[in-house]
């Protein structure tokens, strides 16, 4: 077995690499493309595991052997699945391998938004205590609040975990069957997008980037919130219309939102969000703890090893592929 690991310079996950293994890396360019000499180099490999970096015809074109790509993740929308799927390769990802870490993230970007605590902190560093009282009138409680998860996967459900440990109600919405048990739980509630939007005081998104999803809170979404209202994204970038989000919170049109994820990554210094108000950012951080990172280079390394050692199936494929 010869891997292919695809990510920029990340010592933290060579160091996770067992010393056993045979691999090579490589990393895509700011316009995601690959040199000539690292498609030479990785030429042999019969696996690719990729962390954001993209996935489609010219290096599937350049690794004649390869037999399964494994996204160190759960998104994959880097991954050009159909073109996978054409050559008999299988996708994985790594399913709810960072729900708990999305769902702890969720909540610390809702309370350091509703108990305003980055311009708190601001304020103190300062020494400006009156400001950072002057403050407290926009905060609230999150008992008896209302969140909205668009999209109850796994990750969702354990942001709305926590959050009902709040005492927060839950409402969501998704377009596929749920597992009840989770839902009877918490006593979630659904609704349609547009209901959950103009009912919940904090809007959280926890679907999966594809064409259905691409743009969906877009500037009429928006308008739907309440005033008052927060929104967290835990998901992607490309789910949110990014300049629509800016005005409305620059115009007063949401109390704030709390982003982990942008449209372009490593986020564009002319982002618009960058300079909103009342935002709190994260660099697509929420599902990367320590732990999370030792579950997601060990159970790429497994999920191969399974397949192209030990001929079994491989766990996670998102592209069809039977193998």
């Amino acid at each position: 077995m010869h891997v292919c690991f695809i990510w920029k310079n990340r010592p933290d996950y060579e160091q996770r690499i067992p010393r056993d293994l045979r691999w090579v890396r490589i990393a895509s360019d700011a316009g995601g493309m690959y040199t000539a000499a690292d498609l030479q180099q990785a030429r042999e490999c019969d696996a690719v595991i990729a962390a954001h970096e993209p996935i489609g015809p010219p290096l599937l074109n350049s690794l004649p052997h390869l037999k399964i790509v494994q996204r160190m993740g759960v998104g994959t929308n880097t991954v050009d699945l159909a073109a996978c799927a054409g050559k008999g390769i299988p996708v994985c990802n790594l399913g709810d391998v960072n729900k708990d870490a999305l769902g702890e993230h969720g909540m610390a970007l809702l309370l350091a938004l509703t108990r305003r605590v980055i311009e708190n902190h601001e304020h103190l560093r300062q020494a400006d205590w009156s400001g950072a009282r002057g403050l407290l009138e926009d905060t609230f409680e999150l008992k008896g609040r209302t969140l909205g998860v668009l999209g109850f996967g796994k990750a969702g459900y354990e942001l709305a975990r926590r959050a009902k440990a709040f005492g927060m109600r839950i409402v969501y919405h998704n377009r596929s069957d749920v597992d009840a048990r989770l839902v009877e739980s918490i006593d979630a509630q659904p609704r349609t997008r547009d209901a959950l939007l103009r009912e919940s005081d904090v809007v959280a998104i926890a679907v999966s980037l594809n064409p259905s999803t691409q743009g969906m809170l877009d500037a009429r979404a928006l308008a739907l919130m309440k005033p008052t209202a927060y929104l967290i994204n835990l998901a992607r970038g490309g789910i949110v219309d990014e300049r629509a989000l800016a005005a409305a919170l620059n115009a007063g049109q949401l109390a704030g939102a709390g982003l982990d994820v942008f449209s372009v990554e490593p986020v564009a210094a002319d982002n618009p969000l960058l300079k909103a108000k009342h935002v709190v950012l994260t660099a697509h951080s929420a599902g990367t703890t320590k732990e999370c990172t030792d579950r997601e280079v060990a159970w790429s390394i497994e999920n191969v090893r399974r397949y192209l050692e030990r001929n079994e199936a491989p766990k996670w494929i998102v592209n069809g592929v039977k193998v």
